[in-house]
């Protein structure tokens, strides 16, 4: 009976403690992989309190569907003209949020601009909601957005985009598909690992998968009978930044991991090669020893973010 009670007794102790080693496993893993995720933003982790700003989140876009998160910078001087920088999350079209955007947007109302980090309706196939639905929408938010700062007693002069992976393709499309529904004039345009085209040759997709990749970019249905076809070109050309290089172009800071596996790297020096041909002061980093997410060249993040604070300076503040 002891020795039933004592082998009883032992399971249950041995339970516990692979209990407590999973869970402190699992508890080790998460903050590892938080702190790896936030490497990127090391240059820009500053110090908030109320002191240095407000920040209203959760702010409604149209029926509230959509939200945005505003930073203020404290002592901003009403009736001045002030700068505006809209950041748009990562996510593959169609996951992420504006939390996100936490980072750079402490850090640029510490530098005195006030910062908008943007949600905006996931591209999702089969929705009916594509990739330039979302650029309409951002000229929505970014309306809504300059509407709300003069409510706070500040007029918006001009803007700056931004936006990593995802973010980064909507960003340059807001600067290139309808410019003149932009509220404000934008400046200059900064992204990490923005796809720089939809041409499905340059994913290495052929047939269906080609198709899929259209489809879903674009809301629409082609068959594998439609590559090739006008309206097919057009389709993914539209929302494909590097269609609208031109001498009118503005300004572009591009970022890539020359380890990508999910965005091919050779579209960022391809993308801003053009750019440059064109006369347009494009800046090309590249980060050598990362992937997609941009984790392993910390020298390279702090020239990306030296960059963006230069052309802040040059473009916002002439």
């Amino acid at each position: 009976m002891n020795k039933k009670t004592f082998d009883f007794k032992l399971l249950g102790f041995i339970t516990l403690v692979a209990l407590a080693f999973s869970i402190s496993t699992i508890i080790s893993f998460f903050l590892r992989f938080n702190m790896l995720m936030q490497k990127p933003y090391e240059r820009i982790n500053v110090k908030w309190s109320d002191e240095s700003g407000s920040i209203y989140t959760d702010l409604p876009i149209g029926d509230g569907n959509v939200l945005y998160d505003l930073y203020v910078p404290a002592g901003l001087e009403t009736g001045k003209k002030q700068h505006l920088v809209m950041y748009i999350h990562s996510g593959n079209f169609s996951s992420g949020d504006k939390s996100e955007g936490i980072y750079i947007g402490r850090y640029l109302a510490t530098k005195g601009y006030i910062v908008a980090s943007v949600n905006y309706t996931p591209v999702v196939g089969g929705n009916g909601f594509g990739v330039k639905d979302a650029v309409n929408e951002l000229y929505g938010t970014a309306d809504t957005v300059v509407k709300k700062c003069k409510e706070l007693g500040f007029d918006i002069e001009n803007m700056a985009v931004g936006g990593e992976y995802a973010g980064g393709t909507l960003a340059l499309l807001y600067a290139d598909l309808s410019p003149e529904k932009s509220p404000v004039p934008v400046e200059f345009v900064f992204e990490q690992t923005a796809p720089t085209s939809f041409d499905p040759e340059k994913w290495g997709y052929q047939g269906e998968d080609a198709v899929d990749l259209v489809n879903m970019m674009t809301a629409n249905s082609f068959t594998v009978d439609d590559i090739g076809s006008e309206k097919y070109l057009s389709a993914f050309r539209e929302i494909s930044p590097d269609n609208y290089i031109g001498s009118e172009h503005v300004p572009v800071i591009a970022a890539y991991g020359l380890k990508d596996k999910m965005v091919p790297s050779i579209m960022g020096s391809e993308y801003t090669g053009a750019l440059k041909n064109a006369g347009i002061d494009a800046t090309l980093i590249e980060y050598p020893n990362s992937g997609h997410l941009m984790i392993h060249d910390k020298d390279k993040n702090n020239e990306y973010y030296n960059t963006v604070d230069s052309y802040l300076e040059k473009y916002m503040l002439k």
